[in-house]
């Protein structure tokens, strides 16, 4: 018994002499990122244009190679025929979660409608690169 508790406290003092060392070892890959910028979020006025990818799903490009992928949980009418969408986040300016995002699309009759985002993910840099191609690497009509 008395081993047992002298064995106990042996490893717990190791434990807690190991804790401090091993959180230092992982503090500068956590100090390597800039402060205030957030993993997957984006401001919903950082949009500078869009692509209708089937009838519910958009990219959202936000420039400097920078895009998103907006599932919509109902089918818009007009998706496909708006010339221009609008984004709202519902908690502030932050769009981190499909549930802070609303698309809106402005309708034929003047009016908008607001639709709900289901699932949202960045777009990879390949990805970015095929949806919108650079004025450099298209070639010219000959």
């Amino acid at each position: 018994m008395r081993r047992s508790v002298s064995l106990l406290c042996t490893l717990g003092l190791a434990a807690g002499l190991a804790a401090p060392a091993l959180a230092a070892t992982q503090a500068p890959a956590e100090k390597a990122k800039p402060a205030g910028t957030r993993d997957g979020c984006f401001f919903a006025d950082q949009v500078r244009g869009y692509q209708v990818v089937d009838d519910r799903t958009l990219n959202v490009d936000l420039g400097r190679k920078e895009a998103f992928q907006l599932t919509l949980l109902n089918t818009p009418f007009d998706l496909d025929v708006a010339t221009r969408i609008g984004i709202k986040s519902r908690t502030g300016s932050w769009v981190c979660s499909p549930l802070d995002a609303m698309v809106i699309v402005p309708e034929v009759t003047g009016s908008s409608r607001s639709y709900r985002v289901s699932a949202m993910r960045k777009l990879t840099p390949e990805e970015y690169a095929e949806a919108w191609p650079s004025l450099k690497a298209k070639k010219p009509k000959s």
